[in-house]
């Protein structure tokens, strides 16, 4: 992706990719990969929600809630 985007574009986008990263983990088979990249996209997703509009694009809920792995 070689487009310039402003950093509102670009942190939506990240919270897509990553909402998108993360229902494709809750549905793989568990190991220690699926769950350390869980657990970075999860970490990715509670920084971005200190974004002030993090809530106008979405984010206002509970990643580890949300996008629970446990079983």
């Amino acid at each position: 992706m070689n487009n310039k985007m402003s950093a509102t574009k670009v942190l939506a986008y990240l919270i897509y990719v990553l909402e998108s990263n993360l229902s494709e983990l809750i549905s793989a088979e568990q190991n220690e990969y699926i769950t350390g990249s869980w657990e970075a996209c999860i970490e990715c997703l509670e920084v971005i929600g200190c974004w002030t509009k993090a809530k106008d694009y979405g984010l206002d809920y509970n990643p580890e809630i949300k996008y629970n792995i446990t079983r």
